[in-house]
């Protein structure tokens, strides 16, 4: 049982490595626009509560995620470069092993951010939808 956590725990430790590797290519200059947008949107849906199909949807709720997360870092790693991919992992191993509480922090920071900015936006619609006069 202690073997089987640790083996999962390692397991999660390397896919928040791969996912901050992606993050910190997408930063890099050598990686296309076309590249940085679908990055941008596989670490956006991979760490947001927000889903295409909700979660309480008995198969497809997981199944989206699922394909989602899994088809655009596929698609993701294969746009960028293998160079900027390596030197990307290896930065973020070494950062992440050395302040895996400040990466999450930010994570949620972003996530936060994200919300405020979604939530302000329907404010304003709503807002302007409200104080339309029909004359």
């Amino acid at each position: 049982m202690i073997t089987q956590l640790h083996t999962l725990k390692q397991k999660a430790h390397a896919l928040n490595t791969e996912i901050y590797a992606l993050y910190l290519s997408y930063r890099d200059n050598r990686v296309k626009w076309y590249a940085r947008t679908l990055v941008a949107f596989a670490i956006g849906y991979a760490i947001s509560p927000i889903d295409l199909v909700p979660d309480l949807v008995a198969v497809f709720g997981f199944l989206d995620d699922v394909l989602v997360v899994a088809l655009s870092f596929h698609f993701s790693y294969h746009l960028v470069s293998k160079n900027v991919v390596g030197q990307a992992k290896i930065q973020a191993f070494e950062i992440l092993n050395n302040s895996p509480a400040s990466i999450t922090a930010a994570a949620y920071r972003i996530i936060g951010y994200a919300w405020m900015l979604a939530l302000a936006i329907v404010l304003v619609l709503l807002y302007k939808f409200t104080t339309l006069t029909f004359f």
